[in-house]
């Protein structure tokens, strides 16, 4: 009978202690083409459907030769890759996001097609 019990007792522990658990931030994915550019955001249009991203030191940026602009801005002192540096209007771009709040905050954002490419 102890032994149902304490067992009984393991069992709602664990079930309860698994709600307690904070949820980890949902990553999302929108692709289209980007419309406007600023220091801390990034407006992306797919259609009619209009995408306004907030960006941060924490955004990854994926371009070709990103890496290299990182190391050269880096050397000259400032703190890295800004969005403007690696991303024209008109580029189509993939962004990786998670809302926050009432806001969606860019993880990551790839270049698709450039439009130095066309």
């Amino acid at each position: 009978m102890k032994r149902s019990m304490y067992l009984a007792a393991v069992v709602m522990l664990v079930f309860s202690s698994t709600g307690l658990r904070a949820q980890a931030p949902k990553t999302e994915s929108f692709v289209g083409t980007i419309k406007a550019l600023s220091g801390s955001s990034v407006t992306v249009e797919r259609g009619t459907i209009s995408g306004i991203f907030t960006v941060d030191s924490k955004t990854h940026v994926s371009a070709k030769g990103s890496t290299a602009k990182t190391k050269e801005a880096q050397a000259a002192g400032k703190p890295g890759l800004t969005i403007a540096d690696a991303f024209h209007v008109g580029d189509q771009v993939q962004v990786k996001y998670q809302e926050s709040g009432n806001k969606m905050v860019a993880t990551d954002i790839a270049l698709v097609a450039s439009i130095a490419g066309k």
